[in-house]
This record gives structure tokens, sequence and C-alpha cells, in this order.
């Protein structure tokens, strides 16, 4: 579908800021959530379990343990493009976009997840949010303008997956163990 003129144009950037907006969405309603945690439990609980979360979650990306993570399976209808060319793919972005109403196949925006509701503040959770949409939305627009078959960014992602899951997780861990450790002391 990401190759059919319906994806050209306008419409793949109303997807993309929907993304953001969905992201921004997520990130502000979950740190308001973890706020209320964060009133009543003690800064060093919350850090341990916070930290023992994302070791399990880190863990899995690699194949252990595997255990499903939740997620509503679905894709967004595409009945939502019948409010137009920008407003459709925008609704579609901003449900995408909070993660609540499609596939995630990785447990980062898990471990994101958790650490804004148990550490994030109003500029963290924002910021958290859009860069969980700005990185759905890369993959998104990177995937339409990679190749002239759809297959072709399959066979790259597939030949570099290994390598980048691995990356990132590293790369998410140590600057998690920097939020995250100081509140061990």
């Amino acid at each position: 579908m990401l190759g059919s003129s319906v994806w050209r144009g306008l419409p793949p950037y109303a997807f993309a800021l929907g993304l953001v907006l969905g992201g921004v969405i997520s990130g502000l309603g979950v740190m308001l959530l973890g706020s209320v945690l964060r009133a009543v439990l003690p800064v060093t609980v919350v850090a341990v379990a916070t930290l023992v979360v994302l070791v399990v979650l880190a863990a899995r990306e690699f194949g252990w343990p595997r255990f499903p993570l939740p997620q509503n399976a679905r894709l967004v209808p595409e009945t939502v493009f019948r409010h137009g060319r920008f407003f459709g793919p925008l609704q579609f972005g901003i449900e995408m976009g909070t993660g609540m109403r499609t596939y995630v196949p990785s447990g980062l925006p898990y471990a994101a997840l958790v650490l804004v509701a148990g550490l994030a503040g109003p500029l963290t959770a924002l910021a958290a949010g859009a860069a969980f949409g700005l990185g759905r939305a890369a993959m998104t627009i990177g995937s339409q303008y990679y190749g002239a078959e759809s297959s072709d960014w399959d066979m790259a992602w597939i030949s570099w997956e290994k390598w980048l899951k691995g990356t990132l997780v590293l790369a998410f861990a140590a600057g998690q163990a920097v939020l995250v450790l100081p509140l061990l002391d």
C-alpha cells in the first residue's frame, strides 16, 4: 500500500505528522499515569523495577526469554482515508503513532514506555513520544523512497536486522543506564 498512488505527494507527510502527534500523546499520557505511581512509591523501588524491566526487554530482543508483548494486533482500517488526502493519513498516523492500534515487533518501545512512566517529566515525555513517532515515520518514509520494489526495503532490512537490533539495544541500554543507575544510590 505504501507504493500506491495514495502515498504520493502530501499524504505521507500528513501520516508522518500523525505518527509524531500520536507518539507525543502517548508519551504525555504515560507520564501522567506514571506520575501517580511515583507519588506513592519510593524512588528506589521505581528505579529497581525500571531496571529489571529494561534488562528483561533487552534480553528478549536477542531471543531470550521468549514471550509475546501486549499489543492490539490490528491495523488501522483504510476507511480513515475517507477524510481526504490530509486528514485521513493524519488520523491514520495518530492511531498508529500511539502504538496502541498496531503491531509492535520490538520491546524497545515498551522499555521507553516504562522509563517515561517511571522517570520522565513533561519535557522528557514529550521528547520520547516525538522520538517514537519520528522513528516510525523514518521507517515508513524510508521504505517508500528506498527502491522501486517494496521487496528492496524488505531485503535490506533482513540483511541488516541483527546488526541494527544489537546496535539499537546497546545504545538504548547505555542511555538508560545513565538515567536509572544514579537513582539507585
